[in-house]
């Protein structure tokens, strides 16, 4: 499923580019998608990227940025909520059943439950507001699996408005493949690009800082992996994110119905 709220306009009209996603739901892929569009539109140099949870540290209430820029956040604090809501800033916003995100966090960062669910609760409690009253906005399911099409490369291409051939598409989707980004993380870490950002010192979180990848990034991509932990675990999880996931799993309206007999 991908929903949509959006109004097409050039990247020149646009001065802010917002990836807002849970932890463990493709978020750097659709970070990494929208940094290689700039690429292709404004050159290495011709844009800014970070992670950031206030859009008002590079862009003030009704300024204009200097050159185009690409913000990714998993708990966009209340200001930028309401900017997503009221301004015409371009916003990718990638969900997954949260009790996934969260056994996604422990078994790639070996993060202990207690921390991994206290940072997924309180994404999902931030993300929401983005997905519900974003005023331009594509919203992408991980149980899609959107981040293996092309076509989900050329609809994050029309929400920001870079015209791009689609053998641009082709290369930018081929390049975040999960096998391809497998190889980029070797290369990366051959070459010494992961600096330390978060983590312990018995367990570092390392990454790059111009792709966001993490050393330990990409997981087995399984649907359903909470269920492998405790039972207690699993209860505590159902219970806090009940609200989250009633709306998340309804029934799409363009869903089969079953044929009777």
């Amino acid at each position: 499923m991908m929903q949509e709220n959006e109004t097409v306009a050039g990247i020149g009209d646009n001065d802010a580019i917002i990836c807002v996603g849970m932890p463990g739901s493709a978020s750097t892929w659709s970070f990494n998608v929208v940094r290689q569009l700039l690429v292709h539109a404004h050159g290495e140099g011709g844009f800014k990227s970070d992670y950031r949870n206030d859009l008002e540290h590079y862009v003030g209430i009704g300024q204009k940025s200097k050159v185009p820029l690409v913000l990714k956040t998993h708990h966009p604090d209340n200001m930028t909520q309401l900017r997503i809501a009221h301004e015409d800033i371009p916003t990718v916003i990638t969900l997954r059943d949260p009790r996934d995100c969260v056994a996604s966090l422990m078994q790639r960062f070996e993060t202990p439950f207690n921390e991994a669910f206290a940072y997924v609760l309180r994404s999902v409690r931030r993300v929401q507001p983005c997905m519900a009253q974003g005023r331009r906005t594509v919203v992408f399911r991980y149980e899609d699996g959107f981040h293996d099409r092309l076509e989900s490369v050329a609809r994050i291409a029309d929400l920001i408005g870079v015209p791009a051939p689609e053998e641009v598409l082709r290369t930018i989707h081929e390049s975040l493949l999960t096998r391809t980004v497998k190889r980029t993380l070797a290369d990366l870490a051959e070459e010494g690009h992961f600096v330390q950002n978060a983590g312990t010192d018995a367990r570092p979180n390392l990454y790059d800082p111009v792709t966001h990848w993490h050393k330990t990034h990409i997981g087995d991509g399984t649907v359903g992996k909470y269920k492998t932990l405790p039972e207690r675990a699993q209860s505590l999880m159902d219970n806090a994110f009940w609200t989250f996931l009633a709306g998340y799993y309804l029934p799409t309206p363009d869903a089969a119905t079953p044929a009777d007999g």
